[in-house]
């Protein structure tokens, strides 16, 4: 008996500001100290942040009805959409669609399916230098029926294993990489996670950090 595969439920359709701040609080919450999730992407701190602006940023428009405070509202309501997005995407690498494990984190989950087989791996992997000190864009193709991307790096020879590490998960097809070594080259590369699993691994491309 194949064991079901589940997947992580946003609940982002129509939801409401507050209602996004909750579910994010809840996730925090239910991660701080989950020994599952030992390193959650994006980092709670700035979760925690994200949800605050946007509480904050409700409020001031409830009070002026101003234009920039709308305008500062629906911005921190996209960002904070996003980091969520992202986080449901680390929570189910980690779980491997494991019922218990999604609940766990805070996020409600899709009915189980069984798997359809393994995504193709990602393609056109670009890593390009950003204009800005230290800061590198890496973009590749989106892969029809993904769930989440890993996206790894390499901060030495490409060739060997276990020089290979975790840089984030994310629902996106374009990552801002920042803080990196002037001078130094950067190998990337990438893989789809899907209702089987993980897809391949990409083709590796590299840039160097201005």
């Amino acid at each position: 008996m194949i064991k079901p595969y589940y997947t992580v439920k946003l609940g982002h359709t129509r939801v409401t500001f507050e209602a996004l701040v909750d579910k994010v609080r809840t996730n925090i919450s239910r991660l701080t100290g989950n020994a599952s999730y030992p390193t959650p992407m994006p980092a709670l701190a700035a979760l925690t942040a994200a949800a605050d602006r946007l509480d904050t940023a409700v409020q001031a428009y409830d009070f002026s009805r101003s234009r920039l405070d709308k305008q500062e509202r629906d911005i921190a309501f996209a960002e904070l959409k996003g980091l969520h997005k992202d986080l449901g995407g680390y929570v189910q690498t980690v779980s491997n669609g494991d019922a218990e494990l999604i609940t766990s984190a805070g996020f409600e989950m899709e009915a189980g399916r069984k798997p359809l087989g393994l995504l193709p791996a990602p393609v056109d992997v670009r890593a390009t230098v950003r204009p800005y000190p230290g800061s590198l864009e890496v973009r590749f193709k989106g892969v029809r029926g993904r769930i989440a991307y890993r996206v790894e790096w390499c901060l030495g020879d490409p060739l060997l294993a276990d020089n290979w590490q975790l840089y984030t998960v994310t629902g996106k097809n374009r990552v801002i990489v920042d803080g990196l070594e002037s001078g130094k080259t950067y190998f990337f590369r990438v893989e789809a996670l899907g209702a089987a699993g993980l897809s391949p691994a990409s083709d590796i491309d590299s840039a160097k950090a201005a």
